[in-house]
């Protein structure tokens, strides 16, 4: 699904507009009418239930002001609306004006404060039409005020954001004042402000609306991508029938070390749940017997960091889990050099950082934040601060695609592609999560017909499906109950069944 900043989106309309003739009042109702049914599908309100839009004096006001008129038109009767600024102008004050002729009544947030904070939190359903992504900085005066009125009622989960929680802008920022949803309705294509990591705890669920731009605007606009089934779906190709475990790719783990061998072991079932026919963990061998001895489908060897293995032998490579850094470099810097393609993670990043060089080949970096700080050479909350700045600054820096981890997770290629995969799943905060993520996309790879970007966005979509499920499955997880369920998306997209 394609996602849009600010400027996208504002160059989308102007083009539905001044190429394709869709006149801005259409889009505008038809924007209202949609998202207008949209809520109604989506929360299903009795015709009693009753209703406050509260508007500001931009395209949000509009939209909201047309969704008010269409719950009248819909047989709703309860209706209020209130109004923060001045008299909106535009297209915004012609539908303020039809509402007032339709008798829904009509508040000044300023001038009838009591009334309109009374209307609010008596009301069923909040719409919030204050403002919309075109934001730029926090919200001030009059809207910021009613923005913190309205918070402190502790109504959240009546409210409907249009477009985006009131507040929220492209450099929104988490101390920002912002309006809390329980659901947003975002015209389409999605906002990117709305997966800023910042942003998103304050917007709910998100449901984007098409409201009628012309495919060929939206297909004009570069944009990112949002990761869905279908992404995923067009991302990854079946196996072909007469596929054998060596056609489908060795993956190689070094990994593990005294005290963290868990990490290699789930990252080494990962890969094999991630497709590769054949996984190899290479360990210390003062842990070798001990992971011999747990594992099955995945081979074993002690390697001490002198020889390479015959790297030829593996499509792919996985560097760093519970691997350590004492003593690493040397080792690390000789897989660096012989081989291609794979992935690096935690003790790995943390070697990667103090060489600061640019990666020659096909490598996929799966940092959170504070790694993310390292390889920059930043603090951590400079990276919270400007996530997608920063992943695209590692991307160039390190010539990789880069996986920034996080309840919104971030793929930068340094090509310039991008990709969101959208988790707010707490439960997977879990130890282990990250070893089976690194391990899942090194797995991915090991099929050398898939691109390091699509197997780092797959790789992580197909990870937070797993979580929601085992979550909505079992509760609360350890990070190996993740293992089955991914090999069964994995199977989905890759087994083609007679």
């Amino acid at each position: 699904m394609k996602i849009v900043d600010n400027q996208g989106a504002r160059e989308i309309d102007r083009v539905a507009q001044e190429e394709y003739g869709i006149p801005g009042e259409i889009l505008m109702e038809n924007a209202g009418i949609r998202l207008f049914d949209t809520l109604v599908s989506e929360l299903r309100p009795e015709r009693d239930t009753g209703m406050v839009f509260i508007v500001g004096g931009g395209n949000n006001a509009g939209d909201a002001l047309v969704m008010a008129r269409q719950a009248f038109v819909q047989g709703f009767r309860n209706l209020s609306v209130v109004r923060v600024r001045n008299e909106p102008r535009g297209l915004a004050g012609t539908w303020l004006t039809v509402v007032r002729k339709l008798g829904i009544p009509v508040f000044s947030f300023t001038d009838e404060y009591e009334t309109s904070i009374e209307r609010i939190s008596g009301a069923g359903i909040v719409v919030d039409g204050i403002t919309g992504t075109g934001l730029s900085g926090p919200l001030r005066g009059s809207a910021a005020e009613c923005v913190a009125a309205v918070a402190s009622l502790d109504i959240r989960k009546r409210i409907v954001a249009v477009d985006a929680p009131s507040g929220i802008g492209d450099d929104f920022q988490k101390e920002y004042p912002v309006l809390s949803a329980a659901l947003t309705l975002t015209v389409y294509p999605s906002k990117s402000s709305l997966f800023n990591p910042a942003a998103r705890v304050h917007c709910g669920r998100i449901v984007a609306v098409p409201i009628g731009f012309p495919p060929q605007a939206v297909d004009a606009v570069a944009g990112w991508v949002l990761m869905d089934s279908a992404e995923t779906r067009s991302r990854i190709t079946p196996f072909s029938s007469d596929v054998y475990k060596n056609s489908r790719g060795h993956t190689a783990l070094y990994a593990g070390s005294a005290g963290t061998l868990g990490a290699a072991l789930l990252a080494a079932e990962a890969a094999g749940r991630g497709g590769a026919g054949l996984v190899t963990l290479f360990c210390d061998p003062d842990v070798y017997t001990a992971a011999a001895s747990q594992l099955r489908s995945v081979m074993a060897r002690p390697w001490q960091g002198d020889v390479v293995p015959d790297t030829a032998k593996h499509q792919s490579c996985v560097i760093g889990p519970g691997w350590g850094i004492e003593g690493r470099q040397e080792a690390f810097q000789k897989l660096l050099a012989s081989y291609e393609r794979g992935v690096i993670d935690a003790d790995g990043l943390s070697l990667l950082s103090s060489t600061e060089k640019p990666l020659h080949g096909e490598w996929v970096l799966t940092p959170h934040p504070g790694e993310c700080a390292r390889l920059l050479g930043c603090s951590t909350e400079e990276v919270i601060r400007n996530p997608f700045g920063a992943v695209e600054k590692a991307s160039r820096k390190y010539n990789s695609v880069v996986l920034l981890k996080g309840h919104v997770s971030c793929v930068w290629a340094p090509d310039g592609r991008v990709a969101l995969i959208d988790g707010m799943n707490p439960l997977m905060g879990t130890g282990g999560s990250g070893d089976i993520l690194c391990g899942f996309i090194g797995g991915l790879m090991a099929d050398a017909g898939i691109d390091p970007f699509d197997a780092a966005a797959t790789g992580c979509c197909l990870h937070q499906q797993a979580g929601k499920t085992a979550a909505n499955e079992g509760g609360v997880f350890l990070a190996e109950d993740l293992l089955i369920t991914l090999s069964r998306l994995t199977g989905e997209l890759r087994y083609e069944r007679a």
